[in-house]
């Protein structure tokens, strides 16, 4: 999705909703682009786990739009959206790990980084409307996850 420096904010909210099908999207009155999740799902981890993620997801060949928060060093992971009977707890991970995989909530906000965003940008953007799915992710992660040091309880 090229940008160009002059791109408001209402006309990226609406080439994602044109390209990309991200369907609601729609911009807060703090100039924040929000989108509900549903028709799209995110699983959100530390840069640690994330780039572990990314690089498993990448071997497969799947294209993943990825969200890089400035501020906290997360990557969220956008994905096709989950069974509405999903069973699986918002933290993916054992409590045996240092680190934290947590999902989309069922009508959840996610914001989508916009033309002046300082916090977020994309790592990876969204090629139409190509995202993996959501069970596949979360496979990737538990396994990534495997290779990071668990929580010593000594």
């Amino acid at each position: 999705m090229a940008t160009t420096l002059t791109e408001s904010v209402e006309a990226r909210c609406a080439r994602y909703i044109a390209e990309n099908r991200f369907l609601g999207a729609e911009v807060d009155n703090h100039q924040q682009i929000l989108l509900r999740a549903g028709s799209i799902d995110t699983i959100q981890m530390p840069r640690l786990l994330g780039e572990l993620v990314r690089q498993e997801l990448r071997r497969r060949r799947l294209a993943t739009p990825t969200i890089e928060n400035h501020e906290t060093k997360f990557l969220t992971f956008v994905t096709r959206p989950a069974r509405r009977d999903d069973p699986r707890p918002v933290h993916i991970l054992s409590k045996r790990f240092k680190v934290q995989a947590i999902r989309t909530v069922q009508g959840a906000l996610i914001p989508l980084p916009g033309p002046a965003d300082t916090r977020r940008s994309w790592l990876e953007e969204p090629i139409g409307t190509t995202r993996p799915d959501f069970d596949t992710v979360v496979c990737v992660v538990l396994k990534a996850a495997e290779a990071l040091p668990e929580v010593d309880r000594s």
